[in-house]
């Protein structure tokens, strides 16, 4: 058996999502940045991937096709290459590439039919956490019986889940990824009118799938928020479009944690959503995920110093969101933190998985707001005094962070907010059993997600070694 080789296919990803502008229009993207993006009429932006696009395979084609006018193999075609040689040696894993642009089709093999039940059973919570009609776990797997480019992105995400046990095993969902970006190339070249609901749906879940990886180079995340940019319709589209583009915020607020930037996303184009209007749980829930963008967006603001007044405006925001906020929200059963390696956090038992996460986001948003809201005072004592109480505020909402999470197992995507809320603020954990506390919680994401929270768990050991170095 010859070796396997594996491409970086970074730069064939991040070629997909570059943007040139219409002659009519002198700004370039890279001139005033993805943050401050107008929002353009669809059409005026077009997506240049590859710079010829041959169609999938076929019966009748050779294995290999050439992506580039001077004959020259590309880092997709080799990738291709790669995939369709390790699926040659596993005939059970073979994937039906002679299908891809024949007639949609109504039956899966017993590979696909077990990925599409996992993503239907296991996933698609994660991206209808906020969304009452659930359209990831029901028109989405509808869609994607007749719309490939859906489908593959599905395979996908779900084989890496699938597989989370199994390191290394990773060929299966880079054959599906690959399939699937060599059906958007084509969407994606074109004009703005190609960019329908299934083809930010599709981006959507390929981010999903992009965030799993151990090395995040957040291509999708900038296909995602440049759609969105692009046509700003889809924040307040209702259906498919809407779910996706919230969908695509809250991976973009996920980002922004992390990272301690501003936002990519434009928020105005969720303002005619009828998220504003309605009056039921989930629409609450939503309303935290978009108050808690705006503090991202305005404590992170990189051209100039955080606007105090605008913060003390969100923030009252927030607190009203908190004090109005349905009955339902209520905790069924709350325990404060015990000394037991189990109880580390406090237990939160909430009614629904959508109750966990609008109560989530408003922890996290009173964290941002802490770092944010208080100029720093003149006198160094008051300073210091000032900061050991902004971090006992912050420990506190992050305990309440991690306690939701652990408190509702069925409310699994609360595990990556979790996360990425260790990754950011882990370094006020000051205590040993809390901290053991902490990377249990992690690996107990690994073992349910499939995330890989190696670095994770790293970067944390190292942010606390160095704490004890300085005691």
């Amino acid at each position: 058996m010859g070796p396997l080789r594996f491409v970086d296919e970074t730069v064939i990803i991040k070629r997909l999502y570059e943007v040139v502008e219409s002659e009519h229009d002198g700004s370039t993207e890279e001139s005033r940045g993805v943050n401050d993006a107008s929002v353009t009429p669809t059409g005026t932006g077009q997506y240049q991937a590859l710079e010829q696009y041959t169609p999938p395979l076929t019966g009748d084609n050779p294995p290999l096709q050439t992506l580039y006018h001077d004959g020259r193999s590309s880092g997709l075609e080799l990738l291709m290459e790669n995939a369709f040689q390790h699926s040659d040696r596993d005939p059970g894993r073979e994937l039906q590439t002679g299908s891809l642009v024949q007639e949609p089709r109504f039956s899966f093999n017993e590979r696909e039919a077990t990925l599409m039940r996992n993503y239907v059973e296991n996933m698609a919570l994660w991206a209808d956490i906020t969304d009452p009609h659930r359209h990831f776990e029901i028109e989405v797997p509808v869609r994607a019986m007749q719309d490939p480019v859906l489908r593959y992105a599905i395979f996908a995400f779900s084989s890496r889940h699938v597989e989370r046990q199994r390191k290394g095993n990773e060929a299966e969902a880079l054959q599906y990824h690959n399939h699937c970006l060599q059906l958007l190339i084509p969407t994606l070249s074109g004009t703005g009118g190609d960019l329908t609901d299934v083809v930010l749906a599709t981006v959507a879940i390929l981010r999903q799938h992009e965030e799993m990886e151990y090395d995040d180079n957040q291509f999708h995340l900038t296909g995602a928020t440049r759609i969105i940019n692009s046509v700003s319709s889809f924040g307040s589209s209702g259906g498919l479009g809407e779910a996706a583009a919230w969908l695509c915020l809250r991976e973009d607020i996920h980002v922004s944690l992390i990272s301690q930037k501003p936002l990519r996303t434009n928020l105005e184009s969720f303002h005619h959503s009828d998220i504003f209007l309605r009056d039921d749980d989930f629409a609450w829930a939503a309303r935290m995920v978009f108050l808690l963008a705006k503090v991202l967006k305005c404590a992170f603001n990189q051209v100039s110093s955080p606007n105090y007044t605008a913060l003390q405006s969100i923030a009252q925001e927030v607190e009203d969101w908190y004090a109005r906020k349905p009955s339902s929200f209520q905790p069924l059963r709350e325990l404060p933190r015990g000394k037991d390696a189990s109880c580390r956090f406090p237990e939160v038992w909430m009614l629904l998985p959508v109750h966990v996460v609008g109560t989530q986001y408003y922890h996290i948003a009173k964290i941002v707001l802490a770092f944010s809201c208080c100029p720093s005072p003149p006198l160094a004592y008051e300073s210091f005094r000032n900061s050991r109480n902004i971090e006992k505020t912050i420990r506190y909402h992050l305990f309440m962070v991690l306690g939701l999470a652990k408190s509702n197992p069925k409310a699994e995507n609360t595990l990556f907010t979790a996360r990425h809320s260790l990754v950011a603020w882990g370094w006020v954990i000051r205590q040993k059993a809390d901290q053991q506390a902490a990377e249990i919680l992690l690996k107990e994401m690994w073992t349910r997600t499939g995330w890989d929270v190696a670095a994770s768990i790293q970067s944390l050991r190292e942010q606390w070694a160095d704490e004890e170095t300085d005691s």
